[in-house]
């Protein structure tokens, strides 16, 4: 399988997994989970935009959302992902991309890098999540690749 290939279902994973958390926490109302889930969202819509040139210099990537703004910018961020994704073959992820941080520091990375950083960031905090979800006595959704590849495979 090719990079492109494997980014392509790793984003569709990833949005699985976001979308089961939104859900979750519509039910489990985890008011610290969910200002994780925020910041996984928020994170993952700045990453997109500075794959096209936005300087991110003093941004607030711990933004306080409502459940429902969570579900519009998960599916959003699925969308311009998937989007995005369908313009590229391989050798284009290796086009650099330049962005400063938060913190206005400069700095160059190919788009594989900054979407695999993405993907791995994300999936990071929805381990905080389901801990958080755990620490305050809710069932936490089941979002492990392997269960998503099983579900996929029957349909």
């Amino acid at each position: 399988m090719e990079t492109i290939e494997h980014l392509r279902e790793l984003f569709a994973y990833n949005d699985w997994a976001n979308r089961r958390i939104v859900r979750a926490l519509e039910s489990n109302r985890s008011e610290k989970a969910r200002k994780i889930l925020a910041h996984l969202l928020i994170t993952e819509k700045e990453y997109f935009e500075r794959l096209y040139g936005k300087d991110s210099t003093g941004f607030d990537f711990w933004q306080n959302l409502l459940a429902e703004d969570c579900e519009n910018l998960a599916q959003e961020n699925a969308e311009n992902y998937e989007r995005l994704l369908k313009q590229f073959d391989d050798e284009g992820l290796g086009q650099i991309v330049k962005y400063k941080t938060s913190e206005g520091a400069s700095h160059a990375n190919t788009f594989r890098e900054l979407l695999t950083h993405v993907l791995f960031h994300s999936s990071i905090h929805r381990g905080n999540i389901i801990l958080k979800m755990r620490e305050e006595s809710f069932a936490p959704p089941k979002i492990d690749y392997i269960i998503w590849l099983r579900e996929t495979a029957t349909k």
